[in-house]
Formats: structure tokens, C-alpha cells, sequence
């Protein structure tokens, strides 16, 4: 079973999320005392160690979240933005530096929180195992690999072991991502036009927050790297685009380009 904290301000305001989480089977804790307490008193910081989610609800303003966000950053919690409609610049600011892991709203579906929850539960538990690995070990897929990596048939350092290692546990969105954004090269890419091409339907503000959150997971992924820069550069009201760096070193590389054409 998996814990879900709703800070709230209104806890008849989360009925809708709550219900869907619980056809989930996710165990869900929503309180709006909880949420005036803990941001007075720094104790009751150790209750956030009983959830694996904390969800903060679309009733609370952007000059509490402030006050919030910091209190969370060092509790092994994923911290969860619930909005009405649009996202703020500062959400999004947040999710870029990943004080927030997701943006959802009550309009997505019971299929959207299943997929969103998953993939952030399966981000920790691979954090958990890199922690506690004092070296890079290679995945079985990798390792099928490892006589093309280059010219010569080896893999020459540990940063090309750690470069496929993330290239590899690149989710099927992640990897069609990264290849529009290699493929559009120095140029800028806006959200919309990204979204249109993994969801080929007409934009909506799900698949706006979706993205966001999907690029902070590339850039915490490449972050393992010995990239001098964050993977993919975000350009307040334009868009993304990748890191030249990282470019450069995909496309000198036909195991990279592989990875990425065929993940």
C-alpha cells in the first residue's frame, strides 16, 4: 500500500482526487489542520515520513507554497502540485529545479495519476539503489551493447558506463523527447509543438504539466553525468532546447544514436 498526504485548505475541495486515488488502492490522508501546523512547527516535519506522496492542493496560495517547498526538500517525500487549470510561473519555476516532482489537476484521468504516481515511485527506488552504490554498474541492456560502443569495440571510461547507464533508463516518453529535441538541433522547440508530437492530439493543460515534470526527470537522469551544463535548456516562454554538449556527444557517438532512434 502507498501513502498519499493532501495538504489542503478546503479537504472537501480534494473529494474528486481522493476517490480516484483510492480506486488506486493508494491510502489517502487529506487534512487542512495538518497543513497550518506543520508549517509553524518544525517537529511535525518527522510525519511526512510516513508518506511516499504529499499532494498540495490547489486551495493553498503561491506565498504558502514558498514557505512549504523548503521544509520538504530534504524528506524523502515526492512533492506534488494539485492546480485548477493553468500553472503558475512559479510552479513551474519549482518543477524545473525539481522542488516539485509532478503538476496535476483534477482532470486527469484514473489512467493519468496511475502512470504519473508509477513513474514517480520507480524514480525513487532507482535514486535509493544509485545511493547506495559506490560504483556504476551496468544494466543487462547495456551490457548487450558494450562491444558496439566504439570503434575500437570498448567502453573507454566510466562516463561512457555512466552516460549509457541514463541513456537506457530513459522511459519511452523521455526517449521520444530527447530525439525532438536532437533533431531540431541549436533551434528552440515550444512545449506545445513537443506535446503535440508524443500525444498527437490537440494541447491540454495535463499534457503541458506532464511534460514539465518529464523533463525534469531527463535533466535529474543526465545530472548523474559528467555534463559541464543541464541536459536541456528551458527558455522562459519559448521553449526547450537541448544542451549543445550534449548534442555533440550523441551525434559523434552511433551507439548514442541508436539508443536514442530505437528506445
Amino acid at each position: 500500500m502507498n501513502q498519499v498526504l493532501i495538504l489542503t485548505k478546503n479537504i472537501l475541495a480534494e473529494q474528486e482526487i481522493q476517490q480516484k486515488l483510492q480506486a488506486l488502492n493508494y491510502e489517502v490522508f487529506c487534512s487542512a489542520h495538518f497543513f497550518e501546523t506543520c508549517t509553524k512547527k518544525i517537529e511535525y516535519l518527522e510525519f511526512f515520513k510516513f508518506f511516499q506522496f504529499v499532494i498540495l492542493s490547489e486551495t493553498i496560495c503561491e506565498s504558502e507554497i514558498m514557505e512549504l517547498i523548503p521544509l520538504l526538500e530534504n524528506q524523502s517525500i515526492r512533492v506534488i502540485r494539485k492546480v485548477e487549470e493553468k500553472v503558475t510561473e512559479v510552479d513551474q519555476e519549482y518543477l524545473e529545479k525539481a522542488l516539485l516532482s509532478a503538476i496535476i489537476s483534477n482532470d486527469e484521468s484514473v489512467d493519468e495519476l496511475r502512470e504519473c504516481l508509477h513513474s514517480l515511485k520507480n524514480e525513487r527506488e532507482k535514486e535509493l539503489v544509485q545511493e547506495s552504490r559506490k560504483f556504476v554498474h551496468l544494466s543487462n541492456k547495456v551490457s548487450l551493447i558494450h562491444p558496439q560502443t566504439n570503434q575500437s569495440g570498448e567502453i573507454t571510461s566510466e562516463d561512457d558506463y555512466q552516460f549509457l547507464e541514463v541513456l537506457h533508463h530513459l522511459s519511452q516518453t523521455e526517449t521520444k523527447i530527447l530525439y525532438i529535441l536532437i533533431q531540431a538541433g541549436s533551434k528552440v522547440v515550444t512545449r506545445e509543438n513537443i506535446c503535440h508530437l508524443i500525444w498527437n492530439e490537440d494541447v491540454n493543460k495535463s499534457h503541458l504539466a506532464s511534460l514539465s515534470s518529464t523533463i525534469t526527470r531527463i535533466k535529474n537522469k543526465f545530472a548523474q553525468t559528467n555534463l559541464s551544463h543541464k541536459a536541456i535548456q528551458t527558455l522562459w516562454g519559448k521553449g526547450y532546447r537541448i544542451n549543445p554538449e550534449l548534442l555533440e556527444r550523441i551525434q559523434r557517438n552511433e551507439s548514442y544514436v541508436s539508443v536514442v532512434m530505437n528506445g
